[in-house]
């Protein structure tokens, strides 16, 4: 799946998901239990991920 994105809405997705990683990773560094530690893990993984895809694409 593709989505097209224009300069404005690429940069706020940026920006939001900048915003989200701080509060991941304290949520993962707080969580006792461990399959909910991974899978917010998983998620950081996901959204480094996608931030290098999105700032790439600039």
């Amino acid at each position: 799946m593709q989505i097209a994105l224009n300069e404005e809405e690429r940069q706020t997705l940026l920006e939001t998901l900048n915003e989200a990683l701080p509060n991941l990773r304290e949520e993962v560094y707080r969580t006792e239990s461990f399959d909910y530690r991974e899978q917010l893990k998983h998620r950081e993984t996901l959204l480094k991920e996608l931030l290098a895809r999105l700032a790439a694409a600039a």
